[in-house]
């Protein structure tokens, strides 16, 4: 090449450099993405929602469409419209990022505004059960209610409605709860208790025991040994009204068996055994004691079929001192010189069902002080150029327990002077119009969003 072509190559390469990198710069400005797929994000909490800061984010802009209350606002002058508004969702290593685009609140008469969420990274198998969901408090469910006229987190509250209500689906918790396998093998978690639709279930299977002199026959056994905290199925601000008011409780399994339960015929016949829940109240039970099945609750069921089963529980019995109630799901079956006596259930679900004082809600937040932050603001957005209310929220991931499924779940609400018509709140996602969260504890799966957040 001859010194002219090499210096007008070396003009084209200038030129091509400073062109592209201008060029590059020109996309970053305007917010151009050379990717669209989700990743994790930190944004800043301050209650501008910026579409370079929510654009990569696992859920961007989830639009939910609100019928309000179209009545003017005589402090501002201005009426709030039925529309789209928005929700976004991120994460990074340390934090879950919410932000609400709340296009359809044009004004910005603070008077008597609210924002609250529950949240939660697992879900109870319930329906219209309270206490299913203030017993994983601490453990995958938290709330937050915060008082935006009053630029605070609420105060703990609880409150009631007269008389008694029953709660059902009550999960064993990892953590707070234990089992232990007394006799037998299990293959199987507590969190393997909690849901009919998960797949999962504890399978419990017999083993070959010798005879106990005076305590238990040769023979097929498994004993299954759990450790329940009563005190910790109910909300931390209301144990004392709770627990003070509780009239009854009872056990609920859904199983399949290979073989039938029938404990009143099971002796001699190789084909059925002895099942039953043994309560043990307040103490231990002890598998090597004559108390052990001194209090069984006996169960029947047929061969290769699903059974929802319940059983009465002892609830005067609870240790008074630390909330604790045992019970023990019990097996037996005599030896047979000719046919196997082995036998197994598969338990798809345990829960309880506590009766007593018909809670309503609570307020404030169940998180720690350090682990949120929330900002709000008035004004424009990408997805609205008339002036809005907007909340950006983070909460800490050390609120909820590391688990292998990675699923975030959302209710959210709010009221002042927007809120759905011929009612004082919104509220997202809608099922049937529930209660929102500062009305209203909550007590059924169907009114969160559940977001599979392993996508970043």
């Amino acid at each position: 090449m001859t010194k002219t072509g090499i210096k007008v190559f070396s003009v084209i390469l200038v030129l091509s450099i400073t062109g592209g990198g201008f060029f590059v710069g020109w996309l970053f400005g305007n917010d151009w993405q050379f990717s669209s797929n989700p990743k994790q994000i930190t944004p800043e909490i301050d209650g501008i929602i910026e579409k370079s800061e929510w654009l990569r984010s696992s859920y961007y802009n989830i639009p939910f469409y609100l019928d309000i209350n179209n009545t003017i606002d005589l402090v501002e002058n201005k009426a709030n419209v039925d529309g789209w508004n928005y929700l976004s969702v991120g994460e990074d290593e340390e934090y879950y990022y919410i932000a609400l685009d709340l296009c359809s609140d044009r004004t910005n008469n603070k008077e008597g505004e609210w924002i609250g969420f529950h949240l939660a990274n697992i879900l109870p198998d319930a329906f219209s059960s309270k206490l299913a969901f203030s017993a994983l408090e601490d453990y995958g469910f938290e709330y937050f209610h915060y008082n935006v006229s009053g630029d605070s987190v609420f105060d703990d509250e609880y409150t009631y409605y007269p008389g008694s209500a029953n709660y059902y689906d009550i999960p064993i918790v990892p953590g707070l709860d234990y089992f232990e396998v007394l006799r037998g093998d299990v293959d199987g978690d507590l969190d393997d208790l909690w849901r009919h639709d998960d797949a999962k279930a504890m399978k419990i299977t017999s083993k070959y025991y010798e005879a106990v002199p005076l305590v238990w026959m040769e023979g097929q056994f498994f004993a299954v040994h759990f450790g329940v905290n009563i005190t910790e199925k109910f909300p931390d601000e209301a144990i004392t009204p709770l627990w003070s008011s509780l009239s009854d409780m009872d056990i609920s399994l859904t199983l399949t068996s290979n073989l039938t339960s029938s404990p009143s015929t099971h002796y001699g016949n190789a084909s059925e055994f002895f099942c039953a829940i043994a309560e043990h109240g307040g103490v231990p039970g002890n598998v090597s004691s004559t108390t052990f099945l001194s209090d069984p609750n006996e169960l029947y069921f047929v061969p290769d079929e699903n059974y929802y089963l319940s059983a009465d529980l002892d609830h005067n019995s609870i240790n008074a001192t630390n909330g604790m109630f045992y019970f023990s799901v019990y097996g037996w079956n005599d030896e047979d010189a000719f046919d196997s006596t082995a036998f197994e259930i598969e338990i798809d679900k345990i829960s309880l069902k506590l009766t007593t004082e018909n809670m309503q809600t609570v307020l404030g937040t169940s998180l720690e002080p350090t682990n949120y932050a929330i900002a709000y603001s008035y004004g424009s957005s990408d997805n609205c150029e008339e002036d809005h209310r907007m909340f950006e929220f983070k909460v800490a991931k050390s609120e909820f327990p590391v688990l292998e499924d990675d699923f975030f779940y959302i209710s959210v609400s709010g009221y002042g002077t927007m809120a759905l018509e011929y009612t004082n709140y919104w509220v997202y996602p809608q099922y049937a119009y529930p209660s929102p969260a500062i009305y209203a504890y909550a007590n059924n799966r169907e009114h969160f969003l559940a977001l599979d957040m392993s996508i970043t």
